[in-house]
């Protein structure tokens, strides 16, 4: 009897210790803590950066960046060093930064790709040490991003804008009005007139003009030169500026078939004449168009776009000042998302690969990033043989981590997907197309992309467990083997929808599992989502009736125990309100479904994994990696030192007993497993 007392007593410590979390676990940021050496040739096109930001604050020694989905930091030291600001919350994505007085507003918006979560405005007093809730706010099921925010002379009038909404407070932000609600805009600016307090300018689709006082709004946009020509062509988006040095000058810059037009009016709106018809202006859009004038020289007139555009003649003429040529010396990372201009030599501009400024003009060009300005959105990651991390991110092509040393993929610009090696051969996609390289200093690369028109770059990459052969999950699904293609899909109708995902199980590969993107919408036509193969994609049951929650949620990840096939749990997409569908579990094979999301927060979820040999599984989700195992009741935060922020790709190395990281906002992290998490 004492025997077997004592056998209870050391079973109920064994199963206490393995439910218990650890309460904190071994983080450390592989950064890249500054932007890394470009391995391309001198004068080629190079992405490399540190991450995108979407707006700053340059005043003197309080500088702050506002990254796109990592986040907030901030700088005393003109950019030298950066500190993040915001690192024991949840990262929302920053749209929107305003200085007014001693206050710092906030606008929250994207927090990852696709996706507008954000809660509306906050507020610090203290240089964004601390935030608090203004009047504006959100509810995370809304996913409306606060694009703009301005305030009048007095400092307490405030507007702000979200793609469809305009609002206004009268008292520092506690409660704000409806002004404007048209759901067929896309309104990305408000700008207060400098010496006529209620009057509010408002840039999106359309050009309007608020008086807060009349609640009356005029629309500009029929006054403006494009809608004076017999054309067709759509305005993408409208950015206004009000020249510093004359409060009745106004300039509204928009794109017209990805050319940037400029007009002037030059008595407060009424009228309007072009001052540049987009000759050498290119690519002004939606996401990039912006326009500032120089204090105290109202000749010089500063575009964003893709690039930065300088003209010192009043906008008669313009010349590109920023390039992404490695080694030039008007080197900056494309896509303008923000201007800062102090005079007519100092410029400053928030892009998607980090923060730059000029002292003289714009010919000669500074990283302002400097050291811990982490904005890194990473798409997808593998090991290589080699031990190095080879990464995938967004608009700054592919990095290569070994030894504590950075590399930048000098051969590819644009946006870097999902990566993997199969023997001596790199697997990258970019720009959308499946390439293939020998190694990361390579010159030259091989297209072999499947044979379809369809091209998105956030497919995945799969190796069969035993034959090495790739698998390319994007919109169909394709298996690549002796150089040719076969698509696995096509049985299925070949319909043109992105699947999200394939398991293929290491002991049984004949057994996969693959699901599309989005519910069913309908209870009662629960098909087309979910199916099932026991023969290695040669023919698929349909099993979306077996797990009845896809009928509003998806499938974003599956993963099958290495060791018995008939093990299964699936990770869930799309925002819950209050009761939590974000993981089910299956032991028989996909027949029946049990939720077991017990811990983890309400947000998208990335992917799902086995830790192999135990029956520990590891979650990625908007707030960070979570674990659990057959004895935990519920799921635990692998937390520590890494911010609760989107991360949308892991790797699990079990042989060096650490998890690699890859957020979506803040590069690159690694953490050493507790031996007990391959225990059980």
């Amino acid at each position: 009897m004492r025997f077997n007392l004592a056998i209870l007593f050391i079973l109920g410590i064994v199963l206490s210790y393995a439910q218990k979390p650890a309460n904190s676990y071994h983080w450390k940021h592989l950064g890249p803590q500054t932007i890394a050496e470009s391995l391309c040739d001198s004068g080629r096109w190079t992405g490399v950066g540190q991450g995108w930001i979407e707006d700053i604050i340059i005043e003197d020694d309080l500088w702050i960046a506002g990254t796109i989905t990592g986040g907030l930091y901030r700088s005393t030291n003109n950019g030298k060093k950066w500190n993040k600001i915001d690192k024991d919350t949840l990262q929302f994505g920053t749209t929107s930064l305003l200085l007014a007085g001693d206050m710092i507003y906030r606008g929250t918006g994207l927090t990852h790709y696709d996706k507008d979560l954000g809660i509306g405005i906050l507020k610090s007093k203290d240089k964004g040490k601390t935030w608090q809730e203004t009047g504006l706010k959100f509810d995370k099921n809304e996913r409306n991003p606060v694009w703009d925010i301005a305030c009048n002379t007095s400092k307490k009038v405030l507007a702000a804008c979200t793609p469809t909404q305009v609002y206004f407070s009268m008292n520092s932000g506690d409660t704000w009005e409806l002004l404007i609600e048209d759901k067929e805009e896309d309104f990305k600016t408000v700008l207060f007139h400098s010496s006529k307090p209620d009057e509010l300018w408002i840039g999106g689709k359309s050009l309007l003009v608020a008086n807060l006082s009349t609640k009356i709004v005029t629309d500009k946009t029929p006054q403006l030169s494009a809608n004076t020509e017999d054309t067709n062509k759509e305005i993408s988006r409208i950015a206004i500026c009000q020249d510093p040095n004359n409060d009745n000058r106004f300039l509204a810059f928009y794109g017209l078939s990805r050319s940037g037009v400029l007009d002037e009016s030059l008595d407060g709106g009424k009228t309007w004449h072009v001052l540049n018809d987009g000759k050498r202006i290119e690519r002004a859009d939606r996401h990039h168009t912006e326009v500032a004038i120089a204090p105290g020289n109202s000749n010089v007139i500063v575009l964003g776009t893709f690039r930065t555009y300088l003209s010192i003649d009043n906008g008669k003429s313009f010349t590109t000042i920023t390039h992404p040529g490695k080694d030039n010396p008007r080197f900056a990372h494309d896509d303008i998302r923000e201007l800062s201009i102090k005079s007519d030599q100092e410029f400053y501009i928030a892009t998607d690969g980090g923060i730059f400024g000029t002292l003289d003009g714009g010919d000669n060009w500074e990283n302002l990033s400097g050291k811990g300005l982490v904005g890194m959105q990473i798409y997808g990651i593998d090991i290589l043989a080699d031990n190095s991390v080879l990464m995938g991110t967004q608009d700054m092509g592919y990095f290569s981590y070994h030894n504590g040393e950075w590399s930048h993929l000098g051969l590819f610009y644009g946006d870097g997907g999902d990566a993997l090696q199969i023997g001596d051969k790199i697997y990258i996609i970019m720009g959308g197309r499946l390439r293939q390289i020998d190694n990361i200093h390579a010159k030259r690369y091989s297209s072999c992309h499947p044979p379809t028109g369809t091209n998105p770059f956030t497919a995945k990459l799969y190796k069969h467990p035993i034959d090495s052969t790739l698998y390319y999950v994007g919109h169909r699904l394709w298996h690549y083997h002796g150089e040719s293609w076969t698509n696995l899909s096509k049985g299925l109708g070949d319909r043109l929808q992105m699947i999200m995902d394939i398991d293929i199980n290491d002991q049984n590969p004949n057994q996969m599992f693959f699901a599309y993107d989005q519910p069913t919408w309908n209870a009662k036509k629960l098909s087309g989502k979910f199916f099932k193969s026991i023969n290695g994609g040669e023919s698929w049951t349909d099993i979306t009736q077996n797990l009845p929650i896809l009928a509003w949620h998806y499938i974003t990840s599956i993963s099958s125990n290495p060791t018995n096939p008939n093990k299964v749990y699936v990770s869930l997409g799309k925002m819950d309100d209050s009761y939590l569908n974000k993981v089910y579990k299956s032991e028989d094979g996909g027949i029946n479904w049990k939720n077991v999301s017990a811990g983890i927060p309400p947000f998208e979820t990335f992917k799902i994994e086995h830790i192999s040999n135990s029956s520990g599984v590891v979650l990625a989700s908007l707030g960070g990696l979570f674990y659990k195992n057959d004895m935990l009741d519920q799921w635990i935060r692998l937390e520590g030192k890494i911010p609760p922020i989107a991360i949308r790709d892991f790797m699990i190395d079990i042989e060096n007993r650490k998890i690699i990281a890859s957020t979506y906002g803040n590069g690159l992290w690694q953490m050493k497993m507790p031996r007990r998490m391959l225990r059980y």
